[in-house]
């Protein structure tokens, strides 16, 4: 839909009549209010009756497994008495398999008939089948698979529990059985996990019981039912192979609205899960019950919506009834009518209306007057003033223009509608170039296509405050320029931003000279700190040397504590080695200063270095620039620092590959540039790249890297390190063209 046919619309709706304005709220809020209590009430309603329903399948899941213990208890209490018979214990240890099956036969048929026992099963050490009077014939195999009975023997302790045996997964009791003190045995009593048993359960609980046996290709098949006539459940959806043992309960799922279903584990002796029962409860007695109540609530709420809507129809006909008689008096107003005298009415809110229309009447009046009055003299005021915003204004142009500051002033849709000559003088650019091009301000700058947040420019639109920010501006060579942007947003009279006036102070020198002026300082503090720390370190590690060799030389080379002795001696060689590289570090470096050229001084660097690129194939890619860089330093020290650079390079590089060597300069620096594949380099070995590092490899041009660093720093030159891509590193050094300190000064 165009804009202007939505305008038309909330327009056409804004003009409806104040009785439906009324109405309609009104009637929706009694309409929201109505369904939401009935929601409300339904939703409560429904989630007691499904917390019941909770409890009641739980119930229902707890009874489940209480019968299951109830056997368990029961058939273990069988075969211990069993177990006990004097005679039965004879028989076995004698392994009189006959004289066992006729004693108990006549027993076993009795329990099944009255007690519903469907095994009794005799074994024999070394997990033996010995006789099953359920199935006499079946007899003899080695049965090691089952828990229990290996359980029972193993530690003749009763066991009971579901396991599945020959004759299918029963609920099982396991007691060995002794004769004059050793054991011969045991005795198995089980009864079966069937329908017999679920339709006993649902004849004293009403609900429909499905036993879900799990089976080793990772599924569950289903064992019996009291279900009949309808399709199975589908168990696989909601239980997996591994399935918690908590229960899950499913209130209506789809293709069974009018029941609900709980899944839950069942498990063996050992808590492990062997099976799932599914226990269904009919539901359809709430259901009916829900839809009589829901009925009920709509048909209360649509009375109370109706009955709502004739009381506001009655309060608003009577409360509009005066304001159409002001807005007609008002009309008349309007039209120009005078004389007109309008009727007092209670000091309520529509007696304040129309004392407010009589106080609008007389100021009318009175304004009508004033205008006609400063129509007369409206001609001479502004000739007037604009003689002195001319004025105003080239003497505004005038202090501007000579001001050692960019001044400029940006409309709101970008374009740049003055800028004063500094602009010019600093960043190159012509004010034809920054006046003609809306984009220019973002672009060249705010240095992107859109300035970001907290940026000045953005800052004083969006916000409409006054703002200050630092921002680095790159003239038309692309050297940088820091400033200090003041910008200051002009209002409407809506409030709304006309156009930003700004001032930008050049800060590049200051803050050149605050970066070296850290350097330094930071520079001074490290070697003071680290003079400190060595001097102190080294007489305490003199002595334990000393000492640590007497006692070498003490000893005789056979002792076993000479060669302790030596890897002592050996350690602190080691740390006054350390020691003395630590003191190289931080002896006071002398500059004498003279005219350096880099290209030179990096040639004379490689070749000192030929033997080492030779011996690890490596090559050296030179790409140094066609007028050399020059700068003022020690030559010598610069030398050493290079050196040390390009060593550590040529033995991080692999053998074979290339080291990249590049000079260019940059204003008023010369930068040297160089790049190689450096493998396991982690982001903390670059952040520690100029720390020293002392291993049994250790090279001196490793060990040396803070003395190359130190010697930079002190040129009054950065230097940089950081990772370009995949195992790439980049060193970038950064010499100024002209010294920080005069020759002979010198630092520690």
């Amino acid at each position: 839909m165009k804009p202007t046919s939505l305008s038309a619309i909330l327009y056409r709706i804004q003009g409806i009549s104040l009785k439906w304005k009324l109405l309609i709220p009104f009637l929706s809020f009694s309409f929201l209010g109505t369904v939401i209590l009935v929601y409300i009430g339904l939703s409560s309603q429904l989630k007691l009756i499904k917390n019941e329903e909770k409890k009641e399948c739980l119930f229902l899941y707890k009874q489940f497994l209480t019968e299951i213990d109830h056997k368990k208890i029961r058939a273990l209490s069988l075969a211990t008495v069993i177990a006990g018979n004097p005679e039965v214990q004879r028989l076995l240890a004698e392994r009189d398999q006959n004289g066992l099956a006729k004693l108990l036969s006549p027993i076993f048929r009795q329990l099944k008939t009255k007690y519903g026992i469907l095994h009794l099963h005799f074994h024999i050490p070394s997990a033996k089948s010995f006789l099953r009077l359920h199935l006499p014939k079946a007899r003899g195999e080695i049965i090691s698979y089952r828990a229990t009975v290996m359980e029972a023997m193993k530690t003749g302790e009763t066991v009971a529990g579901l396991e599945r045996g020959m004759a299918g997964l029963g609920i099982r009791g396991v007691v060995p059985i002794y004769h004059g003190g050793v054991l011969v045995g045991s005795v198995e009593v089980g009864y079966p996990l069937g329908r017999h048993f679920l339709e006993d359960l649902k004849r004293n609980w009403g609900a429909d019981f499905t036993v879900f046996e799990k089976i080793p290709q990772k599924t569950y098949k289903k064992l019996s039912t009291t279900l009949k006539g309808r399709t199975e459940f589908p168990l696989r959806k909601y239980v997996s192979q591994d399935q918690a043992k908590n229960p899950i309960i499913l209130i209506s799922p789809p293709g069974y609205r009018d029941k609900t279903v709980l899944l839950g584990a069942v498990t063996n002796y050992a808590d492990k899960v062997v099976a799932q029962v599914e226990i269904e409860d009919d539901r359809k007695d709430i259901l009916e019950r829900l839809s009589k109540t829901q009925t009920l609530m709509f048909a209360v709420g649509a009375g109370g919506i109706l009955i709502s809507f004739i009381l506001v129809w009655v309060v608003s006909i009577a409360f509009l009834r005066p304001i159409k008689e002001i807005v007609k008096e008002a009309q008349e107003i309007a039209d120009g009518k005078t004389g007109i005298t309008l009727e007092q009415r209670p000091a309520d809110e529509m007696g304040e209306l129309t004392r407010s229309l009589t106080r609008m009447t007389d100021a009318l009046n009175e304004r009508q007057a004033q205008i006609e009055n400063y129509a007369r003299t409206l001609e001479i005021r502004i000739k007037e003033r604009t003689a002195d915003l001319v004025a105003s204004e080239e003497k505004y142009r005038t202090l501007v223009e000579h001001a050692p500051l960019i001044v400029y002033r940006v409309l709101n849709d970008g374009i740049t509608e003055f800028i004063n000559h500094r602009f010019t003088e600093i960043l190159g650019y012509s004010i034809e170039e920054a006046v003609r091009d809306k984009q220019f301000w973002r672009e060249k700058i705010c240095g992107q296509d859109e300035c970001q947040v907290g940026d000045a420019a953005i800052t004083s639109w969006d916000l409409a405050v006054e703002s200050r920010v630092e921002r680095v501006v790159r003239d038309r060579d692309g050297n940088p320029h820091t400033f200090i942007d003041h910008a200051i947003p002009q209002r409407d009279h809506q409030g709304h931003v006309k156009w930003i006036d700004g001032i930008m102070m050049d800060i590049t020198r200051l803050k050149e000279l605050q970066e070296r002026a850290l350097q330094t300082e930071e520079v001074r503090t490290l070697g003071e700190i680290s003079a400190r720390f060595a001097h102190e370190m080294r007489n305490p590690l003199v002595s334990a040397g000393g000492f640590a060799r007497r006692l070498r030389d003490s000893l005789p080379e056979a002792d076993p504590h000479h060669k302790l002795a030596n890897i002592i001696v050996e350690d602190v060689s080691r740390l006054e080695g350390i020691l003395r590289i630590i003191f190289k570090m931080i002896e006071p470096i002398t500059l004498s200063m003279s005219e350096v050229d880099l290209n030179k001084l990096l040639m004379a660097a490689v070749a000192e270095l030929d033997d080492k690129i030779r011996q690890r194939r490596v090559e050296i890619v030179e790409s140094l620039a066609a007028s050399p860089p020059k700068i003022q330093g020690d030559e010598e020290l610069l030398n050493r620092a290079f050196e040390n650079l390009l060593k550590e390079a040529i033995l991080s590089v692999p053998e074979g590959e290339r080291v990249f060597l590049s000079t260019s300069k940059e204003a008023d620096l010369a930068v040297v540039v160089i790049s190689h594949r450096a493998e396991g380099l982690s982001e903390e070995d670059l952040t520690q790249f100029f720390f020293p590092r002392f291993t049994a490899k250790s090279e001196s041009a490793i060990l040396n890297l803070p003395l190359s660093k130190i010697i930079i720093h002190r040129h009054g030159g950065k230097i940089d390190l950081h990772r370009k891509t995949g195992d790439v590193i980049v060193l970038t050094i950064e010499l100024p063209a002209e010294p920080p300190n005069q020759p002979g000064e010198s630092v520690v």
